[in-house]
């Protein structure tokens, strides 16, 4: 197929390469430049004992040249390729097992040092990459972090690393690759300028089908791999949603759909297979032909009394050398380009800088108690419309306020914007009546306790899940904070206590126990404002009550803003804040907002079936 691509288009993908080899270089790779010189000096050793070989060769020989039977004939210095290396019989049976001992050993020495330090510099480079890209990914905001998928972020720390390490590897042997074809050139160059201007021009014209061949393998095993990729998402799906196709009788369809994706699969598999097994014996068959035309020219070349028999040798055995590096060069290219691609994917984390970050001059803050002054706010995401419009609040330190509304009424988005997990539009949040802009991140967040519907934990002890509170905290202080939460006595009946695993996103837990494990954090973290996002919803009974003890129990004397749809749960709240729209339309305690018979009331008996 003819290449479509203009000089423009072929030009700008040039200068995207070499602008991508740029920042591997500049940013990763050139910390380890003195390992990479000493392997490009091994390269240059192993390329010049490789390069050795044909003349080793030849000289075996010419000393087994024998002119009469029993009579070792020493090759007439004055005869073609009197200019290479020729032994006698009696020196090739002294000196020739340690000249090729010597030469194996260079040879295994100097490939053993390029791939160790190549190898070495390569992974500790994937090792520095992917620790910048985790970094810049922690560092992005908030909106940043949701706007990347979770599954396509795993896959830049797996694939796109695993296809970069590919390049590097491929990248440095094919350096080590070209050394050696140099090398081996210069031997055939030496030996005949024209059978090797010959043999260039016979292995180039037939070279193409092998090229053509292994494009359509690459293009085959990359849509079984897509293909592949395809069906595990479809499986993950049925697994997670299996109640759900049990429930509705789905597992006819279920089944009819895998078996699309595995009929496909398998069709792909078959064509990248077949193509494989082709390639060998096509390979095989049009290097006969080239080997064929190439004794054609080499008996030629003798006839004219350019070459002899050990000079012929010296030419084969550079050309057989020849093919393996000349294989690893042929698909060098699109390995380069692949990885490439794959570094540019990281590339786009990496160089995307968070918008929400401390502000010049930011002050690093310490306080006990907290004053939250909210005047005239306002936000939006993108062009939605305003989730939050011209708000203002006033909460007095200590004191507990409930914020009630109907989802999308904007009280989440409260909470995120007092965290500064976004920024606002318009508007004030001051804390002691300094703005919260002006703190630092991290002394703005080290202030504030969050426990919400949806606890996270990770598949650590139970005591490492608790003192992320704090992470300086004593074990005495963690067992603390664990009784504070009611949750103490259940990890002490555990078999490993708190060293206890607390599983994948802490599926070894019941809710109720998960939401335990979040408080006892809060108490932990002993911060003066307390953010409590739904903490009971989706409880039974019996672990309502007992969270509702521990809530009791940490938000004395804290700053507290409680989000919940259960209105039961914030009757005893010093203040409630009915929002709509992400306006405030009323607010006060539940007697005065029952009193005024409005939107709150009307949903107090929605929830109760009478006034309470």
């Amino acid at each position: 197929m003819q290449d479509t691509k203009t000089p423009d288009e072929t030009g700008k993908k040039t200068a995207k390469t070499t602008a991508l080899l740029g920042r591997l270089w500049g940013d990763y790779l050139h910390h380890y430049w003195p390992r990479l010189a000493l392997a490009l000096l091994a390269m240059g050793v192993l390329a010049l004992t490789m390069s050795a070989i044909p003349f080793i060769i030849e000289a075996i020989f010419a000393a087994f040249n024998l002119q009469g039977p029993g009579s070792p004939q020493i090759a007439d210095q004055n005869s073609v390729g009197a200019h290479s290396i020729r032994l006698t019989l009696d020196q090739l049976i002294q000196f020739g097992p340690l000249i090729l001992a010597a030469l194996g050993a260079l040879y295994a020495l100097s490939q053993y040092t390029q791939s160790r330090l190549t190898l070495g510099a390569s992974l500790d480079t994937l090792r520095d990459i992917q620790n910048h890209l985790f970094a810049r990914f922690l560092d992005l905001d908030f909106a940043g972090q949701r706007r990347e998928m979770s599954g396509a972020i795993a896959s830049l720390f797996t694939n796109d690393i695993q296809i970069l390490r590919e390049m590097l590897t491929r990248t440095t042997n094919g350096v080590r690759d070209l050394l050696q074809l140099v090398g081996l050139c210069a031997v055939m160059l030496f030996t005949d300028i024209t059978l090797f201007i010959a043999v260039i021009g016979v292995y180039g014209a037939i070279g193409w089908p092998i090229a053509w061949l292994g494009k359509k393998l690459r293009t085959s095993a990359r849509a079984a791999q897509a293909e592949t990729g395809t069906l595990a998402a479809h499986i993950t799906q049925s697994v997670k949603g299996a109640a759900m196709i049990k429930t509705y009788a789905l597992e006819t369809r279920e089944q009819s759909r895998a078996g699309e994706h595995f009929e496909k699969r398998t069709s792909l598999l078959k064509r990248a297979a077949f193509l494989r097994a082709f390639n060998e014996p096509f390979t095989f068959f049009v290097g006969t032909i080239a080997l064929g035309v190439v004794v054609t020219i080499m008996g030629l070349r003798v006839q004219a009394g350019a070459l002899d028999g050990p000079s012929i040798s010296r030419f084969v055995v550079a050309l057989l050398l020849l093919s393996q590096p000349a294989r690893g060069l042929s698909t060098l290219y699109a390995v380069l380009q692949e990885g490439l691609a794959a570094f540019s994917r990281i590339l786009n984390i990496i160089d995307t800088q968070p918008l929400i970050k401390d502000k010049e001059n930011a002050k690093t803050l310490s306080f006990e108690r907290a004053d939250i002054k909210i005047d005239h706010i306002s936000f939006s995401y993108g062009e939605r419309g305003p989730a939050i419009d011209d708000l203002s609040l006033a909460l007095e330190a200590g004191t507990s306020t409930a914020l009630v509304g109907e989802s999308g009424a904007g009280k989440s988005t409260l909470m995120h914007l007092l965290t500064r997990l976004y920024d606002l539009e318009a508007g004030r949040i001051a804390i002691n009546d300094i703005d919260i802009r002006d703190m630092t991140l991290a002394s703005l967040r080290s202030h504030i306790a969050v426990v919400s519907q949806d606890t996270v934990l990770f598949n650590e002890s139970l005591y490492n899940n608790i003192s992320y509170g704090r992470i300086d905290a004593s074990r005495d202080e963690v067992v603390q904070s664990a009784k504070a939460a009611n949750i103490h006595d259940f990890i002490e009946k555990l078999p490993n206590g708190y060293d206890t695993l607390a599983g994948e996103n802490g599926d070894l837990l019941s809710g109720g126990q998960r939401q335990r494990i979040g408080i006892a954090r809060a108490f932990l973290k002993n911060a003066p404002i307390l953010l409590l996002d739904e903490p009971t919803s989706a409880l039974d009974a019996e672990s309502e009550s007992a969270i509702h003890d521990a809530l009791e129990k940490l938000q004395k004397e804290r700053t507290t803003i409680i989000i919940a749809h259960r209105l039961s749960t914030i009757q005893h709240a010093d203040k409630i804040c009915v929002l709509e729209d992400g306006r405030l339309i009323e607010s006060g305690s539940h007697d005065t907002l029952m009193d005024a018979n409005g939107q709150y009331a009307k949903l107090a008996r929605i929830q109760f079936g009478a006034t309470p």
